[in-house]
């Protein structure tokens, strides 16, 4: 009896600490009203996370407003079916990685991901606008119109998957990889054609990157490299013509 007792218990031990690892975006008083600002709450939940061991930050139904936010060691979010994280369309609520500027980045951190069913809504019709406005009263330099804001720029990290959401609409390019090692993408959707020259995914000095079983349908190139790329995969992916994506050196 005692045996069993004890199984039981350490069984229990067990699954507090599991969902110790999963995480409700609410608990950190995210708002998914689309009115509320996210940003400072979204970022104190992925530093929290992140110190504690890491774990999965859970998008669940609504529309979450935010500016730029910067993932951290171990953390991963999770965009369940009907979650939607929104663009806040303000020119002076974008992060910059190396010149790049996006609304989710992450910089020489390993174990990221990005899953689920959302969607990641860019509204890059209304960053552009945000960004002209500011450039015309003197605010921002001309090149800012030059360097609109991506979707997703990960530099120099390690370990990182993207499976199952949906880029929409960017400013600038959908997604950013730069020197990263060991990149999975797998069975996302990329629609990015609000603005022209909105590229899908750029890959830049990376070792290890996987594109399996996505679609892209981009103003801009579906796939592009800026400088070499080693061990790049790409499977069952396709554009909006139906045509098969291919890795060009």
């Amino acid at each position: 009896m005692n045996k069993k007792i004890a199984i039981i218990f350490t069984a229990l031990i067990l699954s507090l600490t599991i969902h110790a690892k999963d995480y409700k975006a609410s608990l950190f008083g995210i708002k998914s009203d689309g009115v509320t600002l996210n940003t400072a709450s979204i970022q104190y939940a992925i530093d929290h996370i992140s110190a504690n061991g890491g774990g999965q930050l859970n998008f669940y139904v609504g529309r979450y407003l935010t500016g730029s936010f910067q993932l951290k060691p171990n953390v991963t979010i999770q965009l369940h079916e009907g979650a939607i994280l929104v663009a806040f369309q303000s020119a002076y609520d974008y992060l910059s990685l190396n010149g790049t500027p996006a609304l989710i980045l992450a910089d020489s951190v390993e174990n990221i991901g990005i899953t689920g069913k959302g969607v990641i809504e860019g509204h890059g019709q209304g960053v552009l606008k945000s960004i002209s406005t500011q450039v015309e009263k003197g605010f921002l330099k001309e090149s800012d119109l030059q360097t609109r804001p991506a979707l997703i720029h990960f530099n120099g990290c390690n370990n990182v998957k993207l499976e199952g959401i949906i880029l929409r609409d960017a400013c600038g390019d959908a997604q950013v990889y730069t020197d990263c090692k060991d990149v999975t993408v797998n069975n996302i959707t990329v629609e990015s054609k609000a603005l022209p020259g909105s590229k899908g995914m750029v890959i830049s000095g990376c070792d290890g990157v996987t594109l399996g079983d996505s679609y892209f349908d981009t103003s801009g190139s579906e796939l592009v490299s800026d400088k070499p790329s080693k061990r790049v995969t790409v499977r069952q992916s396709i554009n909006a013509a139906g045509k098969k994506l291919q890795f060009r050196k």
